[in-house]
């Protein structure tokens, strides 16, 4: 019985020591244990104060800090707001088409914030949605990426909008 506890224990400690190596390695190559609290530990880059920083990182975990950016890290993919535009899009997609058809609506105001359009260009947004409603919806065989593409390119053709709508990369 002594014999097989002493063959579990080392068992044990073996796979621990093997997944705490592995996991420093990955943290050492790729440089990502540079911020949250383990990052205050050690500012070294060596295989030991990326160890240190990657156990204290694990111990006193602080996820919400660490991937909305609080904690000295680069915000997550998951947190970032670059994807909101599409996410809206496929949302609300049925909402948009009828309210682009009308050229007024709460869904394609909603829309217009999410395009980063000042409040005064509301107004502009939705005729312009209204006017160029054939060329963004090319005959209805557009999806929501589309047509989020097909009203980024109309704001940039639209010197008012151009100017009052931030958020609008193509």
């Amino acid at each position: 019985m002594k014999r097989l506890l002493i063959i579990a224990v080392r068992g044990l400690f073996t796979a621990v020591f093997a997944v705490a190596f592995t996991a420093v390695g990955a943290y050492a190559e790729d440089q990502s244990s540079g911020c949250g609290l383990g990052w205050q530990v050690s500012r070294r880059n060596s295989l030991v104060s990326s160890f240190a920083r990657s156990l204290t990182n694990a111990t006193f975990s602080n996820t919400i800090g660490m991937t909305s950016g609080t904690s000295g890290c680069s915000r997550h993919m998951i947190v970032k707001n670059d994807k909101q535009d599409i996410h809206y899009a496929e949302a609300n997609y049925n909402e948009l088409m009828v309210e682009m058809a009308a050229g007024q609506g709460e869904y394609l105001q909603g829309f217009a914030a999410v395009l980063g359009c000042r409040p005064a260009a509301y107004k502009a947004f939705s005729g312009m949605t209204q006017s160029k409603y054939p060329e963004i919806f090319s005959a209805g065989q557009v999806g929501p990426d589309a047509m989020l593409k097909n009203v980024k390119h109309a704001i940039h053709g639209n010197a008012e909008l151009a100017s009052n709508c931030g958020n609008v990369t193509t």
